[in-house]
């Protein structure tokens, strides 16, 4: 006896001639790098595409789909995804799989209210069922589909639906009613324009012949098996190429043609072994029909072969319709080969399988004759409870009124509560402003204390260097006026004069240089860095090196003057308070990032105490770190040698052109 599952999904799949070059086609666009959205509807359509001859990459497809859709909130792309998920892992056989993902499609249609979305994921969960063997739970999805879809009038996937419902009464051998839907179904698509006509046509025409089939009109079988296959080569349809040759190998079998049989299907197992498609389910209905081909033209050795891997799949399905199946054809197998004590095992669990099936059938009848009773029984105590109501009449309008009352109560307190609420939000988001004020203030007082400290050591320098040597310069000039008329100490004067102002040039181009060195604002930060360190080394008191790796072009103006103010802020700390003998920044370029360290030999301190100081320091390196949205991390403790200082900032930001100049 042959059983055939005919599964559908009612996604049109929009195949054409070159599927290969739109698989190819799609992967190209994405490595153009296109937005989220076009990405997310692109790795779910290769999902889609590749069910059949790639599963595992259609699933990384689809994971990535939905990942990018949820970061995104792209709910409707998420739930394509989803779908496309829960039809690779059918095609699998793992139905479990497969209706995790298909019910959370479903969940997301709904939350979408997209009717045709839900009637697709219905069809869908309703083929699941149909492969587990609950078929009244699968025509239940099959048949709202099918309501849903007169509704939209969708011509588009009123076909498949028809021909689910025929593939359900065909599973419950109710022949005559299956061949009613499928004809229909095929009437209906003949009906469509010829670019919607070929669409999943081979299916219904596969439907039919199957029909046929098992009512032993083999001759009617073969013409609809052999007019559906050109169908399913046009349109890439690896699973129906694969059930019709084991059909059609089927058919003839029954005809007696074995070697004609044994023809085709071996040209069903090279669609499986070429890789083009994978189902555990169709796999085992094909090595049943190739055992019994075998059986029937004596071949034992090759029937027992098959017949038992036939078993082994049916084990992995867990089905039981496969199972009664397969150890029905194994125990004739068997004792074909005179294997009679494994015929007998095999036969017993034919038995356990057609007795389990035979329960399932037997409890919904006396489910249906318990249902019978209880309704008998509840109609004859509605007499007893109609007398019984005038008593509790009076009861239940004391009760109604006690659960208004409660209801208010209710009511009230959650009013109150969510009075309480709104306040407490209020009150929370007042705190979270102030906190916000207080933060913007502190660095703006940084930056205004910063301002004002660089002003005062301006104006110090200007008085204390500035000023005396200006004085002894004008006292130079009023001696040329009392000298007298001696060459020599006017020549002297002259050149004590010349001296004063080199100094006082000197003097400026020192201040100036911590103003705003020009080297910054010329040529950038590292040679600016590179000027600073000269001068510290001047001092012979600190060795100071700048390295530099990756960078081979000028950062923006925010980031130079931000992160060259915050190293000169660092480096001033160190020698004032370090004792460093040793300083070395380094700035090392990677693909999204750039890492600035300063590394000194001196004396480490207390991290705590310093980033709850009240000087500007610590405020100042911190709004221009925020300002260039960059990270920082100092490694140093109180009491050990050698500290650290780790800056981390965006490359791209750093590199951009700003849209703004900051004010330092």
């Amino acid at each position: 006896m042959k059983v055939i599952c005919i599964l559908f999904f009612c996604l049109i799949s929009l195949f054409s001639y070159g599927q290969t070059e739109l698989i190819d086609s799609l992967q190209n666009i994405l490595k153009n790098k296109p937005d989220d959205s076009t990405k997310a509807s692109i790795l779910g359509d290769l999902c889609w595409h590749l069910k059949y001859s790639d599963p595992p990459k259609a699933l990384e497809y689809g994971y990535e789909s939905i990942q990018i859709s949820k970061e995104n909130g792209f709910q409707a792309l998420q739930a394509y995804a989803s779908n496309n998920i829960g039809v690779v892992f059918w095609a699998k056989s793992d139905y479990d799989s497969a209706a995790y993902y298909l019910d959370r499609t479903r969940e997301l249609y709904t939350a979408l209210k997209n009717e045709r979305g839900v009637a697709v994921t219905s069809v869908n969960l309703g083929l699941i069922l149909q492969n587990k063997g609950d078929y009244d739970a699968s025509l239940k999805y099959q048949l709202e589909a099918l309501r849903i879809v007169n509704k939209l009038d969708d011509q588009g996937l009123k076909g498949s639906v028809l021909t689910n419902i025929g593939n359900v009464h065909f599973l419950n051998e109710k022949f005559d009613k299956a061949k009613t839907y499928y004809f229909e179904a095929l009437e209906f698509k003949k009906s469509l324009p010829d670019d919607q006509f070929r669409q999943n046509l081979q299916k219904t025409l596969l439907n039919i012949g199957n029909v046929y089939d098992r009512l032993d009109n083999q001759d009617s079988a073969i013409y609809y098996f052999q007019e559906a296959l050109p169908y399913a080569i046009n349109a890439n349809d690896s699973k129906s190429q694969a059930l019709i040759y084991t059909d059609l190998g089927h058919a003839y079998s029954k005809k007696e043609q074995y070697s004609l049989s044994s023809d085709y299907f071996k040209k069903a197992v090279a669609v499986y072994t070429e890789g083009n498609y994978e189902n555990d389910y169709d796999q085992s209905i094909l090595l049943w029909s190739s055992a019994q081909n075998e059986l029937r033209r004596k071949n034992i050795p090759a029937a027992i072969k098959l017949a038992e891997q036939s078993l082994q799949l049916s084990k992995k399905l867990e089905n039981l319709n496969r199972l009664k199946d397969s150890y029905g054809l194994l125990a004739e197998v068997y004792e074909a080969n005179n294997q009679f004590g494994d015929a007998l095992q095999a036969h017993k669990f034919q038995k356990v399988y057609e007795d389990s099936l035979l329960n399932i059938e037997t409890n919904k009848e006396i489910a249906e004759l318990e249902t019978k009773y209880e309704t008998e029984k509840k109609d004859q105590q509605i007499v007893l409870l109609d007398q019984e109501n005038s008593i509790q009449q009076a009861t239940n309008q004391r009760n109604f009124i006690i659960i208004i009352a409660l209801f208010f109560v209710l009511l009230l307190l959650l009013l109150v509560f969510y009075l309480w609420r709104k306040q407490s939000r209020i009150s929370q988001q007042k705190v979270l402003s102030e906190q916000k004020t207080r933060l913007r203030e502190a660095q703006i007082q940084a930056v205004i204390s910063s301002e004002e400290k660089e002003r005062k050591r301006f104006a110090s320098d200007l008085h204390d260097s500035m000023g005396q040597l200006v004085s002894a310069l004008t006292m130079n000039i009023q001696g040329l006026k009392n000298t007298s008329n001696d060459p020599l100490v006017r020549n002297e004067i002259v050149d004590n004069s010349t001296v004063l102002l080199n100094d006082i040039q000197r003097e400026i181009r020192n201040i100036a240089f911590n103003l705003m060195p020009q080297v910054l604002t010329n040529e950038g930060l590292i040679p600016a860095l590179q000027e600073l360190i000269a001068r510290i080394n001047k001092s012979n008191q600190v060795n100071a090196k700048v390295q530099v790796f990756g960078i081979d072009s000028r950062l923006n103006e925010v980031f130079e003057i931000s992160l060259y103010r915050i190293l000169q802020e660092w480096v001033s700390n160190i020698l004032k308070y370090a004792e460093a003998s040793e300083l070395l920044i380094q700035f090392t370029a990677h693909e999204d990032e750039v890492i600035i360290t300063v590394e000194d030999n001196g004396n480490g301190f207390d991290l705590n105490t310093f980033e709850n100081s009240k000087g500007n320091g610590w405020r100042n390196i911190n709004t221009r770190l925020n300002l260039i949205k960059g990270s920082m991390d100092i490694d140093t403790k109180h009491g050990r040698k050698n500290t650290m200082l780790t800056i981390t900032i965006d490359k791209s930001l750093a590199f951009k052109t700003p849209q703004v100049e900051m004010n330092t």
